[in-house]
């Protein structure tokens, strides 16, 4: 599936910068399956981003309304430089290698990620110089980090050592310093470091939607919500039919606490892909800091159950749901389930405090957020955005915690 991507810009550069219509596309590279419009944007997405690190001023890929998209760059010179890959038989396994890793590291969930750095892997041991390759494996290894699914320790060193690399090969890489700004954010808790890496990836590529992307992070955690907003707004307009993008700006409006409208554009996104397993999990989340238990539940009950995720989003999503129905029992049991299998299996301690100040165990949940600040846990920097700790917001315990990570500390 992920070769599809090659398919994808080999049409729209045999094109010669005419526009290709999505029925012709959807037909050329998925001739016997029915794919919706979402899908399709999907791919043209992961693709812009392939090409994102050398478009300077607008994307490579133009939206064309109501009709498809068109390749906007000069057509003769993209040529040459994309057969030069096609033609060449390791290049273009590396090339190949690459998209896969690329398609299977914006599904986020742990299997998939873990995926993509083995295929970013296999690129790297065919060119260990190819930059894209070493920024996927940069933001793989983040990604898990981020998305809780391995300690921050083992997670982020090999991000730092990839992205550090990709800058000694290319400098000029507006991408790499953004992950690098990511890096800074959410692994180091150094917000100079990480708005002046991230004001180099803008000079670099002012129009590159991963850039905005980062920035937009890096104002949530830095409480700048309206420029948060901003950034996740200018990223849309430049790819208003991404659902990543449409996701991003959801995600803002929660940090934001506009709970509503983030519930509400994320049921747009499963309207118009139901297997949007993210824009469920984050629904779900929205729901429930909206005071809407209830939906949050039906949204948790359809996301799958798998080992490797659940302790990272399910469950404690699930016992903070019971909690806020009353149903203490229930809420206490999936505490200690993550207890137990935080004896084999990585849990966030920041999860364990979710659930536990749910349950109104607040000196218990200090205890753990005191452990994810030692742990250096990426979601930390999340402490005044998310409203999970609001009882115990003016302990001195919890203060010192917010001040410590900063910004501003």
């Amino acid at each position: 599936m992920p070769e599809r991507l090659a398919l994808l810009l080999s049409h729209l550069l045999q094109a010669s910068g005419t526009v290709v219509g999505k029925e012709t596309l959807a037909l050329s590279v998925w001739p016997h399956e029915a794919v919706s419009d979402g899908n399709l944007a999907q791919h043209i997405y992961l693709l812009r981003r392939l090409l994102g690190d050398r478009a300077r001023d607008h994307s490579y890929i133009l939206s064309v309304q109501g009709r498809g998209y068109r390749f906007a760059a000069p057509v003769a010179i993209a040529n040459q430089a994309r057969n030069e890959s096609f033609t060449a038989d390791a290049a273009g396994l590396c090339f190949r290698n690459f998209c896969r890793g690329s398609f299977f590291l914006e599904q986020r969930t742990a299997p998939h990620i873990r995926r993509a750095i083995g295929f970013f892997d296999t690129a790297l041991l065919m060119n260990p110089d190819y930059v894209p390759a070493l920024i996927g494996l940069a933001r793989a290894h983040s990604l898990l980090g981020v998305y809780w699914h391995a300690p921050s320790t083992l997670s982020f060193p090999p991000a730092k050592r990839a992205i550090s690399r990709a800058l000694e090969i290319d400098p000029g890489s507006a991408s790499a310093h953004a992950v690098v700004s990511g890096l800074l954010c959410f692994a180091d808790w150094d917000w100079k470091g990480a708005k002046e890496a991230i004001d180099v990836a803008f000079r670099l590529n002012p129009g590159s939607t991963f850039v905005r992307n980062n920035a937009a992070w890096l104002h949530v955690c830095m409480g700048n919500y309206a420029e948060a907003l901003a950034q996740a707004q200018f990223a849309l307009t430049m790819d208003p039919s991404s659902l990543p993008l449409q996701l991003l700006l959801a995600r803002v409006l929660v940090h934001s606490k506009d709970y509503g409208n983030a519930a509400d554009m994320m049921s747009n996104l499963l309207e118009e892909d139901p297997g949007f397993y993210i824009a469920r999990r984050y629904r779900a989340q929205a729901y429930l800091l909206n005071g809407e238990p209830e939906k949050a539940l039906a949204d948790l009950q359809l996301l799958p159950e798998e080992r490797s995720e659940d302790p990272s989003f399910r469950l404690p999503m699930l016992g903070r749901v019971y909690a806020e129905l009353g149903d203490f029992p229930r809420a206490q049991k999936v505490l200690e389930t993550l207890q137990w299998l935080a004896k084999t299996d990585y849990v966030a301690s920041w999860n364990l405090a979710i659930v536990a100040s749910g349950l109104g165990h607040f000196d218990e949940a200090l205890s753990h957020l005191e452990a994810a600040y030692d742990q250096r846990e990426a979601t930390l920097p999340f402490l005044k955005s998310l409203p999970w700790f609001e009882p115990f917001a003016a302990a001195p315990r919890f203060k010192s915690l917010v001040l410590r990570v900063g910004p501003g500390a």
